[in-house]
């Protein structure tokens, strides 16, 4: 780590309870009180380097001059540093104080204007020279910006200048360039190579996510992204990034380094650092808003443990909404167990939140279109036979819908097996319709009071065998009433010799007259006449 040596002299500042003393043999004739501790110094020391001390003891009559300086960046540590340098004492500039030094000298207006090689000066150019040329002093100066620090490092773009150098790094692929980083990641591997007798590095592109992820806060961390992605890094690496610091950063996500233990409030986990609930909805819900928006760069399987761990946070519904378009889109990616998504209602009927899952297939068929050459004939071409008969076992074909039964019974794609099985049980259940409609209306006739409730009336099924029975019994009926008035025009027919020749003609009948024993036809014959049936040859 870079350090900045200034000043020559010997310690000559001690602590007494909170009030810190200077021990030069001269009366102290200012005394500063930031926030709880006070400063017995000497004005001619710090007013010949800081403009805004000379203001303000300048206004000041009384023998022993009285200010605060409560809101000093840096605090009663960063302004005893000053003192010390006011007066020459031997002080180390480090990428933990740099920053904090260089606002405290804004603050009291230390520039070359009190002196030549002010503090101004000597901690911006330390910044420049060496912080921001180093990956690790990067770091640790923007892990050290506090919220007190912040608004003035923002003023001063020492935050952005880090920000970038780090993001320049990290777009770097030899990393031999810069120091190494401060911790490698799980799973990273290095390589060493030797050139022209100097050794030297190299390791893969995700290098820099251990440091990203356990250094920097949140809002930090996304500006140094948003920076990365800016710089054309891949979506891809940008996804993992993101991914990788969710599960350091995120104990409810279930991927936290140690083992943690989770309640309504919150959660601890294995080093014994507390987050509540609120903090994690709020970090996921920005999580989410950073991932790449490209298709297929987020591993579904995080995914849907994003999707999961929203639930239980209660996140909002946008964002779930949003992780299960992404889900959505690359679905035929995920594995069924990562599919089983626990219910988190308070009124839930089943175990796993189905709706969720049916929005996910939902946004999965929009994104194909139904002219797509790659799709248009087949929702998975590269499955075989077997693949397929072995994937509709899953199905439980007495458990379909109307809707799915006639689906399943037009759709050629599926195995003839499974087509069968829907027809057969789509038939058992038509059979038990009917059977109770014959039931429950045999028993409505016998006792109108009282009804069996064999099936449930306000099932789809029932219902339409109800309407089909009455149309049948309807039709039944039409056609006795057509049969009785056919039976009454065919008997007038008979009794008429029009009759007869009209049933010779169809039925292949022949009619005879007897005649008399002189060969003659006798007186009535035609009144005597006997039908006889003649079968043709």
């Amino acid at each position: 780590m870079a350090c900045l040596k200034l000043g020559s002299k010997s310690e000559v500042f001690h602590l007494s309870g909170l009030t810190w003393l200077c021990s030069t043999g001269l009366k102290p004739d200012v005394m500063i009180q930031v926030e709880d501790q006070s400063f017995h110094l000497h004005k001619f020391p710090l007013l010949s380097r800081s403009g805004y001390l000379e203001t303000l003891f300048s206004k000041a009559s009384e023998t022993t001059c009285v200010a605060q300086l409560h809101d000093i960046p840096g605090g009663p540590e960063t302004f005893l540093l000053v003192a010390k340098f006011c007066y020459g004492v031997r002080i180390e500039v480090t990428a933990e104080n740099a920053v904090s030094l260089r606002c405290a000298a804004e603050y009291l207006q230390m520039s070359e204007n009190y002196g030549d090689a002010n503090l101004i000066y000597l901690t911006e150019s330390f910044l420049s020279d060496h912080v921001f040329t180093n990956w690790d002093d990067s770091i640790k100066a923007l892990e050290c910006c506090e919220p007190k620090l912040l608004p003035l490092a923002e003023e001063l773009h020492i935050v952005s200048r880090c920000i970038a150098s780090l993001a320049v790094k990290a777009c770097v692929e030899d990393t031999s360039l810069f120091n190494w980083p401060i911790s490698l990641p799980e799973g990273t591997t290095t390589t060493t190579t030797f050139w022209n007798g100097i050794q030297t590095k190299a390791t893969s592109e995700n290098w820099w996510f251990n440091d990203v992820s356990s250094f920097l806060d949140f809002q930090m961390y996304k500006r140094f992204i948003k920076n990365v992605e800016s710089r054309g890094v891949k979506a891809d690496i940008i996804a993992a990034s993101v991914t990788h610091y969710a599960k350091r950063n995120l104990p409810l996500l279930g991927c936290s380094r140690h083992s943690s233990t989770s309640s309504e409030e919150g959660t601890i986990n294995g080093d014994d650092m507390y987050y509540s609930h609120e903090d994690q909805r709020s970090l996921l819900e920005e999580i989410v808003e950073l991932l790449p928006s490209q298709e297929r760069v987020t591993s579904t399987k995080f995914l849907l443990r994003l999707l999961r761990t929203s639930m239980v946070l209660h996140a909002s519904a946008v964002t779930q909404e949003n992780l299960e378009k992404k889900i959505g889109v690359q679905l035929d990616e995920a594995a069924l167990e990562d599919l089983l998504i626990p219910n988190m209602g308070y009124s839930a009927e089943t175990l796993y939140d189905i709706d969720s899952v049916q929005r996910i297939l939902d946004h999965f068929m929009l994104t194909f279109d139904s002219s797509s050459s790659c799709y248009s004939n087949i929702a998975h071409p590269w499955l075989t036979e077997s693949e397929r008969e072995q994937l509709c076992l899953l199905m439980d074909c007495q458990k379909l819908s109307l809707e799915a039964c006639t689906h399943a019974a037009q759709n050629e794609r599926l195995p003839l097996r499974v087509i069968v099985q829907v027809l057969f049980f789509e038939q058992m259940r038509l059979r038990t319709s009917i059977a109770g409609w014959f039931f429950d209306s045999d028993s409505n006739n016998d006792d109108t009071s009282g009804k069996i409730p064999a099936l449930e009336l306000g099932h789809k099924k029932i219902a339409n065998a109800n309407v089909m029975m009455n149309g049948m019994r309807n039709r039944v009926y039409e056609l006795e009433k057509e049969c009785m008035s056919m039976k009454q025009d065919l008997d007038k027919l008979v009794k008429t010799k029009e009759g007869r020749n009209f049933f010779s003609k169809i039925f292949g009948l022949r009619f005879k007259t007897k005649t008399s024993p002189c060969g003659g036809s006798g007186k009535g014959g035609d009144e005597d006449a006997l039908m006889t049936r003649e079968t043709k040859n």
